[in-house]
């Protein structure tokens, strides 16, 4: 897991944490630009059955405007992408990597585009409170964050 990702394990059966996902996704204003379903897609692909896993592709408008505006090259970035897979004892994790990774951990970065950086923790924010509802939906423990079990899910600067 790199430094730029948030990984819970919630309590709850793949499909009922793909949905509740998806919903709590869009409830913090966030669009769903895509979805794959990666077993479907490796059974097409290479005959091959893994466990249950979805990624879900989520932005907000406001901040692929703002960024793309400033540099097109920032697109690869924008999608905040969560992947869900299910686990062998019937709980689901859930990994999602933040929104202009591993630009908004650049301070100069930040410093020349404080208004996109803003945007990106904005963003960041919505993720962490995806999380947080998803983790108060299962009633599992504590959330991880790349780094290790109970690092902060506040925003880095």
């Amino acid at each position: 897991m790199s430094n730029y990702e948030r990984r819970i394990v919630v309590d709850l059966e793949f499909e009922t944490a793909v949905g509740e996902a998806s919903r709590l996704i869009r409830k913090e204003g966030l669009t769903i630009i895509g979805r794959i379903d990666v077993r479907d897609r490796f059974d097409r692909d290479l005959s091959n059955d893994p466990r249950r896993s979805v990624l879900i592709d989520a932005w907000s408008s406001k901040l692929a405007v703002d960024a793309l505006r400033h540099n097109l090259d920032v697109a690869p970035a924008l999608p905040i992408t969560f992947a869900l897979y299910e686990l062998p004892d019937g709980e689901t994790a859930v990994v999602a990597k933040e929104p202009l990774a591993p630009y908004t951990s650049n301070a100069k970065w930040r410093r020349d585009l404080p208004e996109l950086a803003a945007l990106a923790d904005e963003e960041a924010e919505d993720a962490a409170r995806v999380f947080a509802a998803l983790q108060q939906r299962s009633g599992s423990s504590t959330p991880h964050r790349a780094g290790g079990p109970g690092q902060p899910f506040s925003v880095r600067h």
